[in-house]
């Protein structure tokens, strides 16, 4: 199995596919590589596709430190670096979309070709002090945070029996949820709640404003963590950026997936 060492000494698992231009695939909280089953041997055919477990997740190490939204992004840049990718396309779902904007922070935009932004928001927690609509399930604050974090320590089984059918909707591919339950309930609170504040506590409004390549972002018609709307606010304040929508929920890359496939690919190039 293949494994780097990140600069802090964590181990993380990665796996290269196909070849041409590089494409690196970020999966979103409480999540793995294998989410991203249905694109990976079809984006193989035409690119070189790198996934990673994100630390804390899959098969990478579980520390107790660097569990933390700036420590994520330098781990895919570290990634890149070390494999020695040129002009990578960068596709991150909810949590992986938050590392991309994150990365841009960092980094800024050298060396990326094009962004993929997969049903993510701006900024994910509202404030009371303000009317922004875009939060995770419309208007998510600082006491459902912390209702969250209580649920996640106490009783992470039920959270994600709760959590999984939600990213569904109301939409296709029902039978994939106690697959993807399975794939949740391997992970464990600690890294959960950690991750779960890390996700929330930030706020990426100026940040995308800075984006300068072609970012597609990609949306479920059928409402379920964020509206559509949260994804237009993207479009809207991305240079280059071009909102699409799928017949699905969050999870709308597996829901429907060939529509979402040949999308992206289209967008690559």
């Amino acid at each position: 199995m293949p494994y780097f060492a990140t600069s802090d000494n964590c181990k993380i698992y990665y796996e290269e596919h196909g070849k041409g231009k590089p494409v690196v695939l970020i999966h979103g909280w409480s999540c793995n590589h294998h989410y991203f089953k249905k694109q990976i041997p079809v984006f193989a055919e035409k690119y070189k596709v790198v996934t990673l477990d994100l630390r804390g997740h899959g098969d990478s190490e579980r520390p107790e430190h660097g569990l933390t939204m700036p420590r994520f992004a330098q781990d895919v840049h570290e990634l890149i670096d070390y494999l020695e990718l040129k002009d990578v396309t960068l596709l991150g779902w909810s949590m992986g979309a938050e590392i991309i904007f994150e990365y841009v922070k960092q980094y800024g935009c050298d060396n990326l070709a094009k962004i993929v932004s997969v049903d993510m928001s701006a900024k994910i927690m509202a404030e009371a002090d303000e009317d922004w609509p875009h939060a995770v399930f419309g208007k998510y604050d600082r006491a459902d945070t912390l209702a969250q974090l209580d649920a996640i320590a106490t009783e992470w089984k039920g959270v994600a029996e709760g959590f999984v059918p939600v990213m569904f909707s109301d939409g296709p591919c029902q039978e994939e949820i106690p697959w993807v339950l399975s794939e949740t309930m391997k992970n464990t609170p600690h890294v959960m709640s950690a991750m779960w504040v890390a996700i929330m506590i930030n706020d990426y409004r100026k940040v995308v404003e800075t984006i300068s390549v072609p970012t597609l972002i990609t949306y479920g018609t059928r409402t379920s963590l964020y509206s559509p709307e949260s994804s237009k606010w993207l479009e809207d304040h991305i240079k280059e950026g071009k909102a699409v929508g799928f017949n699905g929920g969050h999870i709308h890359f597996l829901q429907d997936a060939d529509n979402f496939n040949s999308t992206v690919m289209d967008f690559i190039g």
